[in-house]
């Protein structure tokens, strides 16, 4: 089940590759922090849209595992996405310390990291299992994004639009908790199917509304919007 969760670390993985060469760059240029608030804006809107296409269709990526004694491990899916969005996050957030030389401070960050994850397993994989290691992963990277972001806004403030951008996050969690409720009253496939995709769509022409005017200013997408 924890493989569900690797189209958004492939995605965060592929961004990364691209986006550091991209930052340093920009590092250069007058208006470093608004091009770095933008992107992290469209990197937000984008996993929150992946992890949709992956929360919301559970029923359909299940039958990808052969083993249908896993199939019980799939509520740990909608999770590990949500550490996957905060571990992206994190990634964009750690540009300030790479461009200002505090290399230091990631390290920080990413130990206090990994004691709380090894504190979580240590007292609650015995009691809870997986669920506990997934748990454990959500609150690790979680805690990462939050103290970069904090620390990130003192030695070099970016304009992040972070209540946005929660907001976005808030909104695709809810209507995966709508999902769920819908198909637990009526559990039929195609109910589920068409009751997803209706979900993600409305979520996409909602953001399209939000973000018309920076959509437009992209180079081909801008084209039909």
């Amino acid at each position: 089940c924890y493989k569900l969760a690797i189209l958004i670390t492939v995605f965060i993985q592929a961004f990364r590759l691209g986006a550091e060469p991209f930052f340093f760059k920009q590092a250069e240029g007058q208006n470093a922090q608004r091009t770095y608030a933008r992107v992290m804006k469209f990197f937000v809107i984008v996993v929150c849209v992946m992890f949709l296409f992956v929360a919301l269709y559970l029923d359909i990526w299940k039958y990808f595992i052969r083993n249908k004694e896993l199939w019980v491990g799939l509520k740990v899916v909608p999770i590990l996405l949500l550490a996957n969005i905060f571990l992206g996050i994190y990634y964009n957030l750690s540009v300030w310390y790479k461009i200002t030389n505090r290399v230091s401070a990631g390290a920080w960050i990413t130990l206090g990291g990994a004691i709380i994850t090894i504190t979580i397993n240590y007292f609650f994989i015995p009691e809870f299992g997986y669920m506990a290691s997934a748990w454990a992963t959500f609150l690790c990277y979680g805690s990462m994004m939050v103290a970069c972001y904090i620390w990130g806004q003192k030695a070099y403030p970016v304009p992040y639009a972070w209540k946005k951008l929660l907001a976005y996050i808030v909104i695709v969690v809810l209507l995966f908790f709508v999902h769920k409720g819908l198909t637990g009253l009526w559990q039929h496939s195609i109910f589920n199917f068409i009751s997803a995709t209706m979900i993600m769509a409305l979520f996409i022409v909602f953001v399209l509304k939000v973000e018309k005017n920076e959509f437009r200013k992209l180079p081909i997408i801008g084209r039909y919007i």
